[in-house]
């Protein structure tokens, strides 16, 4: 599973709080060093004029970890479920190999897609939701999952669609037999108000901006929203 390290200057950081427990999620904090925290951005996007075979919606967790040399090393874990060939047919009822992509393919598909995208947060989130996500993105990057827009009405890890590829990794939204209606930014901002709702965001309504910086995002052009905002698609 791609795990992206990072080593930054411990000065681009607030004060590091202790590291956050289960969060709900049954699953014990991982045995982290004391002032580690976690972080979730979610994301959310479609081409401009609006197609819906563009909109996609993923999540991105950073594990951000204090060193002794006064530097913070990152860990980060990208939820990205799209299918193998990139060829989005949302009718298609037969299932299709997917494979998970890292944040930068990602951003740079939805660039060749023309498309607007939208962040929520980074949020501070917890270790057990940091400890799902990974071993999330481990079940999708091992063949046992396969794609499929339409997944199901019912919960069957076995096809997933994206949003249930994010969403399966945490343990008050994985409840939603399908969590959004709407595809693209409109429903990824009503995913991130469950998420608020359901805890995964227990800081709102601050946000660790400097992570943009350490993520590379800073200039990517990325609209930032609040969750549960209105977002229309735009048409032309």
């Amino acid at each position: 599973m791609p795990i992206s390290p990072f080593l930054l200057a411990a000065a681009l950081f607030p004060s590091p709080a202790a590291a956050g427990d289960s969060g709900g999620t049954g699953i014990p904090a991982c045995a982290d060093p004391p002032g580690t925290r976690y972080y979730m951005l979610l994301f959310g996007g479609q081409s401009v004029p609006f197609q819906a075979r563009t909109a996609h919606t993923w999540a991105t967790w950073v594990k951000a970890t204090p060193m002794v040399t006064g530097a913070v090393a990152l860990e980060v874990v990208t939820i990205s479920w799209l299918p193998a060939d990139l060829e989005v047919r949302p009718l298609l009822l037969r299932k299709k190999v997917g494979k998970n992509r890292p944040l930068d393919e990602t951003l740079a598909i939805m660039a060749r897609n023309h498309s607007r995208v939208s962040v929520w947060g980074p949020y501070e989130t917890d270790a057990g939701r940091y400890g799902r996500a990974v071993a999330q993105a481990r079940l999708l990057e091992s063949g046992a999952v396969g794609h499929r827009t339409l997944d199901s009405l019912t919960r069957r890890p076995a096809v997933q669609h994206c949003v249930h590829a994010i969403t399966y990794a945490d343990p008050f939204v994985r409840k939603y037999v399908q969590p959004v209606l709407r595809v693209g930014e409109p429903g990824t901002s009503r995913l991130a108000a469950k998420y608020l709702r359901g805890g995964a965001f227990p800081g709102y309504p601050v946000t660790h901006d400097w992570l943009l910086t350490a993520l590379g995002l800073d200039h990517a052009g990325l609209v930032r929203r609040q969750p549960g905002e209105r977002v229309p698609p735009e048409w032309r």
